[in-house]
């Protein structure tokens, strides 16, 4: 009696699939920790400003409320800190601008026109009257 028997072909079909699909997969999994990572600085970032700004607004001088800013950024251990303080009339506005740290995504957007940073914005009513001398 002669069987005939049949090949299956489909026995490394699924090992070839699951090669192609997996740098997809690996490539979806980095990213989705990277923008994480980003998100995560941004709250940090949004938090630094509304503390620096909280900080500069019970300042009796600019000199002071410059130093406020400084301290509350040196404070949150981040040398790499942009910062600009503007008071008028009765607010202390603050911004920062910080660069992600260990994100693959943004350290690529760089070949693409420069460095990219997360910023935030915060005012505050100043308690004192600040003049701008």
């Amino acid at each position: 009696m002669v069987r005939s028997r049949t090949i299956d072909t489909d026995v490394g079909q699924a090992t070839v699939e699951f090669a192609l699909i997996l740098p997809f997969f690996v490539l979806l999994i980095v990213t989705l920790f990277d923008i994480t990572a980003i998100v995560r600085d941004q709250l940090h970032v949004d938090a630094l400003a509304r503390d620096a700004a909280r900080r500069a607004s019970q300042a009796s001088d600019v000199r002071e409320a410059h130093t406020n800013v400084a301290d509350s950024i040196s404070r949150a251990g981040r040398s790499d800190a942009r910062w600009r303080l503007v008071l008028n009339d009765d607010m202390a506005t603050v911004r920062i601008s910080l660069r992600p740290h260990g994100s693959f995504v943004a350290n690529s957007l760089q070949w693409f026109g420069g460095p990219f940073r997360v910023e935030g914005t915060a005012s505050f009513v100043t308690e004192y009257d600040i003049d701008d001398q």
